[in-house]
């Protein structure tokens, strides 16, 4: 079965679309970092949150939690 072209095109076509979907999900997550990285020099200028969710297109959680993990880096 494993030799059969139909199976070979059939995996070929597998490989393809696994390797798009993780170059997308790798793209997706590295502009999540930078927005989390740019979110981080906000607050660390005192941005308000509202501008700095409208700026970078994270949710209020998100640039709460960073804030969060913010304050606790600077205490230490």
């Amino acid at each position: 079965m494993r030799e059969s072209v139909i199976y070979q095109d059939i995996l070929q076509e597998g490989l393809k679309e696994g390797f798009e979907q993780g170059i997308e999900q790798g793209i997706e997550q590295g502009i999540e970092q930078k927005a989390q990285e740019i979110a981080i020099k906000m607050i660390n200028k005192g941005i308000d949150v509202e501008t700095i969710v409208e700026i970078t297109g994270l949710t209020i959680e998100q640039v709460e939690q960073l804030q969060t993990q913010a304050s606790n880096n600077q205490s230490q």
